[in-house]
């Protein structure tokens, strides 16, 4: 009598679990003829502004050799390998720009296109690289911790 009863007591909650995924299975269905509409990002307008990413560290020699004193970075590219420095920053010479190689506290190599002690050179220069280089529209400023 007892296994009558446990017996039936499995299969009813068997029953309602399995009725619950069934009627979530038929909510979830779209009807054939429904159409799915993809999602259309806005594109930015030349008007809008990015705001500049503005990182403080510490910057440590690379072979000896002490990094520049000014305290402020334009960053065009930054790789935990110094290879990919070397030939990021080789790219960037065929386009124009002049760089240094810098390297911070955590062992990252920055590839810097321009030092200043100035804020608002080193921001203009940002926007200007933004404008002309779409490419690199992620270039931030480095301020270096004295």
């Amino acid at each position: 009598m007892r296994f009558l009863i446990y017996l039936v007591i499995g299969l009813v909650l068997v029953s309602a679990s399995c009725a619950g995924t069934n009627k979530r299975l038929r909510k979830s269905r779209k009807p054939a003829n429904e159409q799915v509409i993809p999602k259309v990002e806005e594109k930015k307008t030349s008007d809008e502004v990015i705001p500049i990413k503005e990182v403080e560290e510490k910057l440590v020699p690379i072979a000896e050799v002490m990094p520049n004193p000014h305290r402020y970075f334009v960053i065009i590219g930054s790789f935990r390998n110094p290879e990919n420095a070397k030939k990021h920053q080789g790219q960037i010479l065929t386009e124009g720009f002049s760089s240094e190689i810098l390297k911070n506290e955590e062992g990252l190599y920055r590839v810097s296109v321009l030092a200043t002690d100035e804020i608002n050179v080193a921001r203009e220069d940002i926007r200007r690289i933004r404008n002309i280089f779409p490419k690199y529209f992620d270039t931030w400023l480095l301020i270096q911790k004295k």
